[in-house]
């Protein structure tokens, strides 16, 4: 790799992160000159795209919602302006906001958990170009099951990030500049995500970014250019570099069951590996995924102790079985869709009447908990977002209550329940959101849980019991 230019400061110049021309800067500054903090208005950020100004209230932490990008723009500014955690919920679609969102507070932004699924699109963020996203210094920002495409370009980021940022269970694809960056001082956190497709790099990365079971693949100018920290746990950095470039530029700090193709990451044993990857497309979820196909070298070879009870797709990952990245072969999809839908799950009895699974009980300790047992008690049905709910991690000082459950689907035949929702985490007393996947199969009795802060555990009960609750339909 010597020779090569690598990305320097976005502001500063560099191959693949442009400079700001001197009078973007110096009209941007001429704006920013004309306001003086007084109240309930507070300068919040000036970037390369806009100087974006939003009141500074004493609002409640709230739930927005957004259907199209203007009422996003509008969604982000309200949810900025909260004085606590806020949520913007996007429905199915495409969102094309006009000017980049910034976000300088606690936000999710969160999109379906099934197809049709949100999609965000920077194309017509103006002036071009510009960044989609960009998460200001000391944000903390979350993006799940989300699309986005179309962002950046001539160097600059889709997403900037200044502060947090976690990503779950979404696809970064087909930018124009490098899908994410990181930069010095900044986290980023990449979950069950495909980063792909992308004319730049995938991600750039100059302060502390760790991917778990995220898939970075098929982007022009390289996977992943590091400059930081980099952690990769059950993650595939592959068939990256077409337009010249590596599947790493920088090594990474440290590799957990991961696997390159071209041996530039550091990843040990499963380095320089075709992890055979199909090409970007709807596989199921709300987002779409690069798919591995048979033979595929990263099929079971993950770390099944750290691999999230469900796939990228939300599709429930067998028990022992952890594939490397975010796709897994051979995983259950939800069946149907709960506290809206119908039934769940079904058996046949006599006559005109059929048992159909209406919900699941569950309560007990775990196995091989970390220090302590962990104590959980649950009960869920469809139809109700509302739900009996605690979960104890002594070791971990970690306590959840107060379920609400944005989805249930039940797999009669496999046994496998999976709730996705949000909790109440008492110490703060912040809500996030939390997937539980309940097992109860041929003696088999488990549960795994993930939180969107990063938290994951799973085992199995060493006491208590799984119960699915049935309910009778009669036959018209």
């Amino acid at each position: 790799m010597s020779g090569r230019k690598t990305a320097e400061h976005p502001r500063s110049g560099g191959s693949r992160l442009r400079r700001l021309p001197p009078a973007r800067i110096g009209a941007i500054l001429a704006i920013a000159s004309r306001f003086r903090p007084r109240h309930g208005v507070q300068l919040c950020a000036i970037t390369g795209a806009l100087a974006v100004i939003v009141p500074v209230g004493s609002a409640s932490a709230s739930t927005y919602h957004a259907d199209d990008g203007s009422s996003l723009q509008a969604a982000v500014s309200k949810a900025d302006s909260s004085a606590g955690a806020s949520t913007i919920e996007l429905s199915a679609g495409a969102f094309r906001p006009t000017s980049t969102l910034s976000v300088s507070g606690d936000v999710t932004i969160v999109g379906p958990s099934s197809a049709p699924g949100a999609r965000l699109d920077g194309s017509a963020v103006l002036p071009f170009p510009s960044d989609l996203l960009i998460v200001q210094a000391h944000a903390k920002v979350t993006l799940s099951n989300v699309e986005l495409l179309s962002g950046g370009g001539e160097g600059l980021p889709a997403v900037e990030d200044f502060g947090s940022l976690d990503i779950e269970n979404s696809t970064i694809a087909n930018n124009l500049g490098p899908g994410v960056l990181a930069e010095p001082e900044a986290t980023l956190v990449v979950r069950n995500t495909t980063v792909s497709g992308g004319r730049n790099s995938g991600i750039v990365n100059q302060g502390t970014a760790s991917l778990f079971s995220t898939t970075v693949a098929f982007n022009k100018l390289g996977g992943i250019e590091n400059k930081g920290t980099l952690n990769l746990t059950n993650t595939i950095v592959a068939k990256n570099g077409s337009g010249g470039g590596d599947d790493c530029e920088g090594r990474a700090t440290s590799s957990d069951h991961s696997l390159d193709s071209d041996g530039s990451c550091g990843v040990g044993a499963l380095s320089r590996i075709d992890p055979k990857l199909a090409s970007l497309a709807a596989s199921g979820g709300p987002t779409p995924t690069d798919a591995l196909e048979a033979g595929s070298a990263a099929i079971g070879a993950g770390d099944d102790s750290k691999c999230a009870a469900e796939d990228q797709r939300y599709f429930a990952r067998p028990a022992g079985r952890c594939d490397i990245g975010a796709y897994q072969t051979g995983a259950v999809g939800p069946q149907s869709a709960a506290p809206s839908g119908g039934g769940v799950g079904s058996a046949p009895s006599s006559g005109s009447s059929t048992f159909v699974l209406v919900g699941v009980s569950g309560h007990g300790t775990l196995r091989d908990a970390r220090r302590s047992r962990i104590s959980f008690s649950l009960r869920a049905e469809v139809g109700h977002a509302g739900a009996r709910f605690l979960y104890t991690d002594g070791a971990r000082h970690l306590a959840l209550e107060d379920l609400v459950v944005k989805s249930l689907a039940i797999n009669a035949a496999r046994g496998i329940a999976t709730i996705r929702g949000t909790a109440v985490q008492k110490h703060g007393r912040r809500r996030a959101f939390v997937t539980i996947v309940l097992v109860n199969h041929a003696g088999h009795r488990s549960l795994r849980i993930g939180l969107s802060s990063g938290y994951h555990e799973s085992g199995s009960l060493l006491a208590g019991s799984i119960t699915f609750i049935r309910g009778v339909h009669k036959a018209s």
